[in-house]
């Protein structure tokens, strides 16, 4: 076996070389628009306004509470987020997607709103509802995420509208 080594040992080295620089070579083209087309988080602070998708949005309040307390779900604790939403050009892509999202310990991980009210946590009637972008007209919402316990300590709140993607809005 060593002489069959001897004798294509140039050609097993351009194998080597040429099979990972050919991969290269095919994936490139691919992974620029593919960077490109990845959210673009705007950070906003709290309280202050941002113009998203033809809206104003600002994070009125922002507020973690003790699973156990309001009897999440267990293991969980609470994020109530409440905004204020004012449409003045309404889009062709109305929907908003409404995410916590935490980087702590170097690793994004982000949860979904809840739908209606989050263990015995109440949304007042008047502030419950979704984001849309449909019509002109401002109004507030509030909303409930459910995060691991103790994990969460400093939480963002993110809002996508596929009509202005890539780019994000994440609210601190």
């Amino acid at each position: 076996m060593s002489d069959w080594l001897r004798r294509n040992r140039w050609y097993l080295a351009a194998l080597v070389l040429l099979v990972p620089a050919a991969i290269v070579v095919a994936l490139v083209p691919r992974w620029f628009p593919y960077q490109q087309n990845q959210p673009q988080p705007e950070t906003v602070a709290r309280g202050d306004t941002a113009s998203y998708s033809g809206a104003e949005i600002s994070l009125l309040d922002l507020e973690i509470l003790d699973g156990e307390e309001w009897d999440a779900t267990l293991g969980a604790d609470i994020v109530v987020a409440t905004l204020s939403i004012d449409v003045l050009e309404p889009t062709e892509s109305t929907r908003c997607d409404i995410a916590v999202v935490s980087a702590e310990g170097g690793l994004e991980r982000s949860w979904p709103a809840a739908i209606g009210d989050v263990g015995d946590y109440d949304i007042p009637d008047e502030l419950s509802g979704l984001c849309s972008f449909a019509t002109v007209g401002a109004y507030e919402i509030q909303l409930g995420f459910e995060v691991p316990a103790g994990q969460v300590t400093a939480p963002s709140v993110e809002i996508s509208s596929s009509s202005a993607l890539p780019r994000v809005l994440r609210l601190n």
